[in-house]
């Protein structure tokens, strides 16, 4: 088993990925009620559909507006390349691609900090988001 620290920047190997999605642009103080009523949808609706995901469910942060205090961002739950369409939602593959993870500890009000690692990072390393 790997050890992980706190808030440590990995590069990986990113295996090709489908997720159901459900995108919008949120205030930062309305995270917690958009996460519980998206998440519930769309694993009621994948329920429905006999549709299982097969990872835990993640979120895209597509961007992040500090000045106004919004996001444009997803709730994404994993599931099999073959998932079909489905009407609400959005279907969503991530290629196979090297990437680079953290995982945030904490609550809404820390994650700037975690932000700030992952631009640090990029920073040292020359890299460039993409």
């Amino acid at each position: 088993m790997e050890l992980t620290l706190k808030n440590e920047v990995k590069e990986i190997e990113w295996q090709s990925k489908t997720f159901i999605t459900s995108r919008s642009i949120q205030p930062f103080d309305k995270l917690s009620a958009f996460f519980a009523e998206k998440y519930g949808a769309l694993y009621s609706t994948l329920a429905k559909s006999g549709i299982q995901a097969n990872e835990p469910p993640c979120a895209f942060y597509y961007s992040i507006d500090e000045k106004k205090m919004e996001t444009d961002l997803a709730a994404a739950v994993p599931v099999s390349e073959t998932c079909p369409e489905i009407e609400g939602f959005t279907k969503v593959v991530i290629p196979a691609t090297k990437a680079l993870t953290i995982t945030h500890y904490g609550s809404y009000d820390s994650m700037t900090e975690t932000y700030d690692l992952l631009e640090k990072y990029l920073k040292e390393h020359n890299l460039k988001k993409t």
